[in-house]
């Protein structure tokens, strides 16, 4: 498959689909609720179900993925998101809601484990390193745009509408990943589908301690920005006093370190190598722990400072983000659909777990937010030097 910047956009376009279906459809919650008679703590459940519900079945079509190729479980897994949101179109009362969120959760959770093994399978890691950084640039796009897309959607018609535009949008990706994207598991490479075979291969990947060390330093990043994401809106607008409109613009320059950040990595990756490059995001990384530490001691840190530490918590994402599944994948021989699939299961999980966290700690202070930001930063740092050091000791050689 060569990365031509029609394959890429269409990659970065079904990377974007689980995105658009969370943070487009969060405008509509105020509307949602009335419409059906609902507390709006309910309507705020069918987002966490999706979320459960999407980290989940990754866990089942990562070994799918591996034994019958990526192609088709994309285009069944769209094929079921597209389902999934008319439901939600035409949802009459709050279980047939949550109902097609479920659904719809069942199907993104096919294209997103799918697109990391698929770009994987004949690339070596800095390419692959390359690769994800352009897509998840693409990507990154996708929870700037959406809230905003969904907003004006709202306006312009109802909630009932953004549903509907989730299914046309699945729809016209079906048909560019046909017409660009071909297979990328060759017959010869694929394993044999059953649940003993899965559950083995699981265990396998589980019990090699460098491919679940560099998982597990992905979960715990992601965690922390997870935790960013739940308490930003409380920090920025109820302790510092920001409108909500401003908030957006806020919000969105973590997306644009986010996206600066990968455009570094796309263009220096294949020069300095991408372990060279997460060093370098790691140790900005373990700068950004030790400033968000030192603010859980402040009064009131200015809004500046607080701006910083989440830019600099966020940014390397991406960097991070490829390189540590990358150096998974490449120890994982013909398993990389499961590698994406138990890395992504870990990372929702990881951030479902700081969000409950967050809330229990929640004291009216910016301290719970910043503290378990940093105790990740930290944890994601100590297990990649971890990692890093039993790979010294074991180490494997690929081409650039």
């Amino acid at each position: 498959m060569q990365l031509t910047l029609p394959v890429i956009l269409v990659l970065g376009l079904l990377a974007g689909i689980t995105p658009l279906a969370i943070d487009a459809y969060l405008p509509s919650f105020p509307s949602v609720a009335e419409d059906l008679n609902q507390d709006i703590s309910n309507i705020q459940l069918t987002l966490s179900t999706y979320l459960i519900v999407f980290a989940v079945f990754q866990m089942f079509y990562g070994p799918l993925s591996d034994a019958i190729g990526r192609r088709k479980v994309v285009v069944t897994g769209l094929s079921i998101y597209i389902v999934g949101s008319l439901l939600c179109a035409v949802a009459p009362t709050f279980e047939w809601l949550l109902f097609g969120r479920v659904v719809q959760a069942i199907g993104g959770a096919a294209v997103a484990v799918t697109i990391p093994a698929l770009v994987k399978d004949n690339l070596t890691t800095n390419q692959f390193a390359k690769a994800m950084s352009m897509i998840m640039l693409v990507m990154a796009l996708a929870p700037l745009v959406a809230p905003i897309l969904g907003g004006a959607i709202l306006v312009l018609f109802n909630w009932h509408a953004i549903f509907i535009f989730l299914a046309l949008l699945a729809s016209f990706s079906i048909y560019l990943f046909l017409r660009t994207i071909p297979e990328t598991l060759a017959k010869e490479n694929r394993t044999p589908l059953s649940f003993v075979s899965a559950i083995r291969n699981y265990i396998t990947l589980a019990r090699n301690p460098i491919i679940i060390g560099y998982i597990m330093a992905g979960a715990l990043h992601f965690g922390g920005l997870m935790c960013f994401v739940t308490g930003a809106s409380f920090v920025y607008i109820k302790i510092y006093g920001i409108s909500e409109g401003l908030f957006g613009f806020l919000f969105g320059a973590n997306v644009l370190s986010m996206m600066a950040a990968t455009t570094i990595n796309g263009r220096f990756v294949e020069r300095l190598g991408i372990d060279r490059l997460v060093r370098y995001a790691m140790f900005v990384l373990l700068i950004d722990a030790s400033l968000l530490i030192a603010m859980c001691f402040m009064e009131r840190p200015p809004l500046a400072a607080i701006m910083l530490g989440m830019m600099l918590f966020t940014g390397p994402i991406g960097i991070l983000g490829s390189g540590f599944i990358g150096g998974a994948m490449r120890r994982a021989g013909s398993l990389n659909g499961s590698v994406a699939a138990l890395a992504g299961t870990l990372r929702f999980s990881m951030g479902a777990l700081t969000g409950v966290v967050l809330s229990m700690l929640h004291n009216g202070t910016f301290v719970p937010m910043l503290g378990i930001m940093s105790a990740c930063g930290f944890g994601t740092y100590a297990i990649y030097r971890a990692v890093r050091k039993m790979e010294q000791q074991n180490p494997i050689h690929e081409a650039n």
